[in-house]
């Protein structure tokens, strides 16, 4: 949907704020309350999913012009979907449909994204990665590695950008345990660019949509079926977003997935105890982000002031559907690692700072998002923080040198590769 056609959502927002919490059932304390790292770092309403919803057609019924301030507004936000999970239990709108789309309307306009923003854009284009790193170096993070990938199989694992350039720790442990457990898998090496995310995020949709229609190309004429990722932003856009702009039918997987099926089926035993109190934080792109959006075409009703129903009932995307199990499911059969919760988990899980250009354009405000993370973590009385995305790695652990902190962090592949004997 454009713009202009979400003009009725917005007109619905009533700024019940309860985009900024997470359901009032779910609330454990008022300490660990908020959904939404923008709207209490900044504290003032525009950051809000509302508040950029009634900006949004503010500049759609021209009342305002974006200018710095409202694309400071615009683009403070990590698209961590939180305010729409929250919002299902009001009215349903969907105010991070509503960002992206105004995104997209900033970038056709000139006037987006930020700087910060164009910089990495530019580097995608020119060398397949936001960092800027040499295409040669993509694979040096399996230098020295005894693997069991095949050139001829129809399963890749896709490393991603951030994997390969910055958490090659993540990329080594993913190739090793998938190798210890028999699984026949290639990596594309030098052929692999970036899967489009950092682009599509702040709104350079055509730049991001041939991203994706060149990535499908290539996998076809590569013969790949089946893509695994260790980055839940490769996850979410293989999963949710291609589909949006470009038809596949690749199956996509996000490693945790794997490895609890091969757990289950016996071809990935562990053999070392690992005594450890682990707490995991649910990436927002594995987690609520990863449920599919379904476009709705019927009719609202409104049956009495701002009360309406929907004809046929509308989908709502409760963020319920992503992928929360399979991580909690293999921590759990690890012998030695007792798991335990932070208040907001799952679908209502506090966004780590890091995602929709927040970490590149506001540094200070992604690292306090993630020292928030880490306090709740810490309140858990948990020894490490296990997560399975590399954006949460790097914002989690910047944190945690931030604070301080005597917890550890680790990736999911990084717990498992450390409860197997004999694979390094």
């Amino acid at each position: 949907m454009t713009l202009q056609e979400m003009e009725e959502m917005m007109d619905s927002c009533v700024r019940c704020s309860k985009c900024k919490f997470i359901p009032q059932i779910a609330i454990r304390s008022k300490r660990f309350s908020h959904i939404c790292p923008s709207i209490e770092f900044f504290n003032f309403h525009a950051y809000s999913g509302g508040g950029r919803m009634i900006l949004a057609n503010a500049y759609l019924k021209g009342r305002i012009e974006l200018g710095p301030d409202a694309l400071h507004v615009l683009y403070a936000c990590t698209n961590c979907g939180g305010c729409e999970v929250s919002c299902k239990w009001v009215y349903d709108l969907e105010p991070n449909e509503v960002i992206h789309e105004f995104r997209v309307k900033a970038v056709e306009c000139g006037l987006g994204p930020l700087p910060k923003h164009q910089k990495y854009i530019e580097l995608v284009s020119r060398v397949g990665n936001p960092y800027g790193e040499a295409t040669d170096n993509r694979s040096i993070w399996s230098n020295g590695l005894e693997l069991n990938t095949s050139p001829d199989s129809n399963t890749v694992y896709f490393v991603g950008c951030t994997t390969a350039y910055r958490r090659p720790e993540i990329a080594r442990a993913t190739a090793l345990v998938l190798s210890a457990a028999g699984v026949n898998f290639r990596v594309l090496g030098t052929d692999e660019t970036c899967c489009g995310s950092p682009v599509y995020r702040v709104g350079d949709l055509d730049r991001a949509v041939e991203i994706m229609k060149k990535n499908i190309t290539d996998f076809k004429k590569k013969g790949i079926k089946r893509i695994i990722t260790s980055c839940a932003g490769c996850y979410n856009m293989f999963k949710t977003e291609y589909p949006r702009y470009v038809e596949h039918d690749l199956e996509v997987f996000h490693i945790s997935q794997v490895l609890d099926e091969l757990i289950d089926d016996g071809k990935l035993k562990f053999n070392k105890d690992f005594h450890v109190s682990v707490t995991y934080h649910d990436p927002c792109h594995l987690g609520r982000m990863s449920e599919p959006h379904k476009p709705y075409d019927g009719e609202k009703i409104e049956v009495i002031s701002q009360v309406f129903i929907w004809d046929p009932p509308k989908p709502v995307r409760q963020g319920a559907d992503g992928e929360y199990d399979a991580s909690r499911n293999i921590l759990q059969k690890i012998p030695g690692v007792k798991l335990v919760e932070m208040e907001r988990i799952r679908e209502y899980a506090y966004c780590c700072g890091a995602g929709g250009g927040v970490k590149s354009a506001f540094p200070e405000f992604a690292l306090w998002a993630a020292c928030e993370r880490v306090a709740e973590a810490e309140s858990t009385g948990a020894d490490v923080l296990v997560s399975t995305c590399p954006f949460c790695s790097t914002n989690l652990q910047d944190a945690i040198r931030s604070r301080e902190s005597k917890m550890r962090y680790m990736d999911l592949t990084e717990v498992v590769l450390n409860s197997l004997e004999g694979v390094e």
